[in-house]
């Protein structure tokens, strides 16, 4: 006599008491991308396993377990924006830098031109490069040397200028 029951929908035995059904379990559906289970192939992820509906999803959509771009790198992105920050800092310190000795330089030969006015001196043109002038005074070129003393006057040693 075999134990297994004839009737899989429940049938009483002779006891009275009904048999339990047996469901055998089902395995989940495997994702496409966790790499186990049902879709996955020797050969690859079987395109629509583990999809509601069983559709592929479009080849271009980004599935919704991937990061972005953005989130992927955004340790290269912020690196990329410190150092774009930082060289704009620099270029504006730069900036002012070089404005600050433009503005001394054109102070000192405001200066200069003064002095040689002073002694009937007439300036044609001047230009300034720190404590050091070329000028051209009545056709004649002349280099200006430049000290501030340490009440802040300048004082000035005039060369006729002999060079190439």
């Amino acid at each position: 006599m075999s134990t297994d029951n004839p009737n899989p929908t429940g049938a009483t035995a002779g006891s009275g008491q009904p048999h339990p059904t047996v469901v055998p379990p089902v395995p989940a559906a495997a994702g496409p991308t966790d790499g186990t289970g049902a879709g996955v192939l020797p050969g690859g992820v079987v395109p629509g396993a583990g999809v509601p509906g069983g559709a592929a999803p479009a080849p271009d959509a980004q599935q919704p377990g991937e990061p972005g771009w953005a989130s992927r790198n955004s340790g290269l992105l912020v690196a990329a924006l410190v150092a774009v920050v930082v060289a704009a800092i620099a270029i504006a310190g730069l900036i002012l830098w070089r404005g600050g000795i433009d503005d001394d330089n054109a102070a000192t030969e405001a200066a200069v031109s003064r002095a040689l006015a002073e002694q009937g001196g007439e300036v044609e043109s001047i230009e300034c490069d720190g404590d050091t002038c070329a000028a051209i005074v009545g056709g004649q070129a002349y280099t200006v040397l430049v000290q501030t003393d340490e009440d802040g006057e300048q004082h000035f040693g005039v060369a006729a200028y002999t060079g190439d």
